[in-house]
């Protein structure tokens, strides 16, 4: 099937001059309205297309053609009722109905085939197709077999603009193992007028035209089955997007001799060699080799349930819209999705360990995937910058897309039962795709993102359909350029500081000796650690000649600071308070150790006066210890019964020792007593954080702190932080299984 988005094209009438209508909608059902907005319908007794009235929700002709002015009172914009406009989709649909269609479940832009459509599929290998040149009794053109023949195997074919020939794009797409090439025969005319083919198919007619001309039907069957790989049937003049000339895919049961015909193509040749394109043969060879599903909606109420129409995966693949870009002379390439289940990537990138990541542009035997929990549900990733085929992409940068196999792209509620096959994430999270706002715009893509881009917590977000968290995170994007680098998982979080405010003070009288080098010492002791930012220090004495007196602060590490040095002469008592502002001494404190005995002496070094030291406080504005984090969610199935069990690691480029750590576990299991899980260091060390306790419980959620009496992760005190912290699970018995979820490391660092 062949989609038409707003597009205004150019058709031909029986009895009057070309006319230009916008069209929206596909070979089932079609708007058409007039430039200025009058809706026009196509009026076969009058053999053009007439000003459209609206009675009983049905379109009908007004007998006006649209090169006039419309009749008066009618208004612009006419619409259909939803039930008569899903009649006759049905209707149309059921019309091309054979053995491929088997349902209304099958006809929904679904792959019931593990996300492919049903049927002969020809993704590989050389494959040779029959095309067909025909001309009406009215309409003829001037392309000839061999512009039709250089269009669909040519090497280095750029005419018109076109990228390459259809041969040459299905070989890029499949990394080589698709050789599509094709015979072009005819031109053949067939007995009637244009306007007579609307509604009646011309696939017979011109098929038994090459026959007739001595065409051997058995070249086009690889595979010896008796079945024609490819017909592929263009006719002469402009695409007409109406009735049975609408370009088309479908199957039709022929027989000639022992070969019979299977699937279709009908499409146009256009007026002259300038109007080929290679967009709409590659889309609808598309589904009729590789038995591609469309990736987008068709908005019919008795097929999904809601009658809304949505652009599905818009411009960013073939089997979308992207077989109109650049006037389809660039159609975009086969998505990453398709290609990997047509079996075009021979590679495949994990995503779901912690990893920086390269992008390739134009890479199309790979595939970078993040899995899931189970295997119709994931991730994909791609480098869409603006090169190559994608050069004419609303967007540039890197794609995500979710995919579900058990989707369909006229799903675009995003709800856990309905969803697309495999949806974009918008960059910009305005969905405009699945509200059918546009076939994508230039901030769909992601492109120079420092940081999250895509977590369970982002719009768009990377959470299952369900809901669920898919520990899939995506961060650190560059630019578009060919190689595009990205990370994915959480290789290591920002380091956590924590700032507080300390504040002690000692109110022990404590009489000064008088003219004594010795002088009193008084304690304040600091139990926390962490690193001074801040320091105030404030102190009350009594004394009767303060020029007597020296002060000093004295800090764990023994360094000291004079606060006071013999200054005010006779004045009475010494109440004061000094920080870094009043007192820039106090800096040689900043960025020590706050652990430990503060030690405020003071001296008389002067005899006949006396004094006490009253009180003396001390508030410090301490730096913690820098909290170092990393955590992953790998999604890992933990094998039954298997002492190997599974590995997941976390790499952390911090440099110390370890003070304290903190490990959390999240696992999905029936019966944690099977389990057994060992924590190993960097430098190998290996601790056992659970031997199979717990019994038939569920689920290990858990956080080991090795603070807590007894725990085994003190056995890593003093090991160094940076490298590889590996944790590995394995299930002991049979029967039960469960997963790893996810996990992280918590460390603060020690000398």
């Amino acid at each position: 099937m062949s989609a038409i988005f707003g597009e205004i094209l150019t058709f031909g009438q029986a009895q009057d001059c070309d006319i230009q209508l916008k069209v929206t909608g596909d070979e089932f059902y079609a708007t058409y309205e007039t430039l200025d907005g009058y809706t026009a319908v196509s009026d076969s007794d009058r053999g053009c297309f007439c000003h459209a009235n609206l009675v009983n929700g049905v379109l009908v002709s007004s007998g006006c053609p649209v090169s006039e002015a419309p009749p008066a009172g009618i208004p612009r914009h006419l619409r259909e009722s939803l039930a008569v406009r899903n009649r006759r989709f049905e209707g149309r649909r059921l019309r091309r109905s054979g053995p491929l269609r088997m349902s209304n479940e099958a006809e929904l832009t679904f792959g019931p085939s593990q996300g492919l459509l049903e049927g002969r599929r020809l993704t590989s290998g050389a494959v040779r197709g029959l095309t067909i040149l025909v001309e009406f009794k009215d309409v003829q053109t001037s392309v000839t077999q061999a512009d039709l023949s250089e269009l669909l195997n040519g090497q280095n074919y750029t005419r018109n603009g076109n990228y390459c020939s259809a041969r040459e794009y299905f070989r890029i797409v499949s990394s080589g193992k698709l050789d599509y090439s094709n015979d072009v025969v005819g031109p053949f005319r067939l007995s009637q007028n244009r306007s007579y083919y609307i509604t009646h198919l011309l696939v017979k007619e011109a098929l038994d035209l090459a026959v007739a001309a001595g065409t051997n039907l058995s070249r086009y069957d690889s595979r010896g089955e008796g079945i024609m790989d490819a017909l592929n049937i263009m006719y002469a003049g402009q695409t007409q997007y109406d009735g049975d000339l609408w370009p088309h895919n479908s199957d039709i049961n022929l027989r000639y001799g022992n070969i019979s015909t299977n699937l279709y193509l009908l499409t146009s040749a256009g007026r002259s060699a300038w109007d080929l394109s290679i967009g709409t043969f590659c889309h609808e060879n598309g589904h009729l080799l590789c038995r591609f599903p469309d990736m987008y909606d068709y908005g019919a109420v008795n097929r999904e349930g809601d009658g809304v129409k949505s652009a599905g995966i818009g411009s960013y693949c073939l089997m979308g819209s992207g077989n109109h870009l650049n006037s389809g002379r660039t159609p975009a390439p086969v998505c990453a999705y398709l290609r990997d289940l047509a079996g075009w990537c021979d590679n495949e990138t994990v995503l779901n360990t912690a990893a920086a990541v390269q992008a390739v542009h134009g890479d199309y035997n790979r595939v970078l995937k993040f899995r899931g929990r189970t295997p119709n549900e994931y991730f994909l990733v791609e480098n869409r910058s603006k090169l190559g085929l994608d050069r004419h992409l609303p967007s540039s940068g890197l794609a995500v897309y979710h995919c579900d196999t058990l989707g369909s792209n006229e799903f675009q509620q995003g709800t856990g039962q309905r969803h697309y096959q495999c949806a974009l994430l918008q960059a910009d999270g305005n969905t405009d795709l699945e509200h059918n706002v546009n076939q994508g715009d230039g901030t769909d893509l992601f492109a120079g993102v420092n940081g999250v881009a895509v977590s369970h917590a982002t719009t768009p977000s990377s959470r299952f359909w369900d809901g669920s968290d898919s520990g899939f995170v995506l961060s650190d994007i560059a630019v578009p350029d060919e190689r595009l680098d990205f990370r994915v998982g959480i290789i290591e979080l920002p380091p956590v500081v924590s700032v507080s405010t300390l504040v002690g003070e000692n109110m022990t009288l404590m009489p000064i000796p008088d003219k004594n080098t010795a002088g009193i010492s008084s304690k304040i002791n600091i139990r926390q650690t962490g690193l001074v930012q801040r320091l105030k220090v404030s102190f009350d004495i009594t004394h009767t000649y303060i020029g007597d007196l020296v002060v000093e602060l004295r800090n764990p590490a023994g360094t000291s600071v004079k606060l006071h040095n013999r200054e005010g002469g006779a004045a009475d008592n010494l109440s004061k308070s000094f920080e870094l502002e009043s007192l820039a001494a106090l800096a040689v404190f900043v960025g020590q150790a706050v652990q430990g005995d503060w030690v405020l002496s003071v001296k008389d070094l002067a005899g006949r006066d006396v004094g006490t030291l009253n009180r003396w406080k001390l508030e410090v504005e301490v730096q913690g210890a820098q909290v170092v984090r990393g955590e992953i969610a790998p999604n890992l199935d933990i094998p039954d019964n298997d002492a190997a069990g599974v590995s997941s690691s976390i790499a952390i480029s911090q440099s110390g020792n370890v003070d304290q750590l903190k490990v959390s576990i999240d696992i999905t299991h029936t019966y944690i007593g099977d389990l057994r899980l060992v924590l190993i260091s960097p430098a190998g060390r290996s601790v056992l954080l659970h031997s199979q306790l717990g019994g038939g419980q569920d689920n290990l959620v858990v956080t080991y702190d090795s603070a807590a009496p007894l725990s085994p992760l003190s056995a890593l005190s003093g090991q160094p932080i940076q490298g590889k912290w590996t944790l590995r699970v394995a299930d002991l018995a049979r029967i039960d299984v469960g997963t790893l979820n996810r996990w992280s490391l918590e460390i603060v660092p020690g000398g």
